[in-house]
């Protein structure tokens, strides 16, 4: 009973991942779309070419969507490890994002359980 429920968590997890990735491949071509219809270019020492519009627009939408996929990518795995259910905790050394510490102190153990 445990592995669907792993396996639907883990596609959960997964779920979120795609869903953030199409949120930052839309900002891109929104802003991309933004900057062609705009006239936003590249500064001129990097293009003074007769596609500069072009650049311009593909430029700021690349921006656009590594900013969405890299600013926020330290929540997103947060979020997708709740859903899998394997939540990641602060350590306290270090500050960093890790796996919480296993709680020992309980008896788990099938031989330990029939005491």
């Amino acid at each position: 009973m445990t592995r669907p429920i792993r396996a639907a968590r883990y596609l959960a997890g997964l779920g979120v991942g795609l869903a953030h990735t199409f949120l930052a491949l839309w900002a891109g071509v929104a802003a991309g779309t933004y900057a062609w219809q705009h006239g936003i270019t590249l500064p001129l020492p990097l293009d003074f070419s007769a596609s500069a519009a072009w650049n311009g627009a593909v430029g700021f939408g690349l921006l656009v969507a590594m900013g969405v996929l890299v600013w926020p990518q330290p929540w997103m795995t947060q979020v997708r490890r709740l859903v899998q259910g394997r939540p990641l905790a602060l350590c306290p050394t270090c500050g960093g994002l890790t796996e919480p510490a296993a709680d020992h102190t309980t008896n788990t153990t099938v031989k330990e359980l029939a005491r």
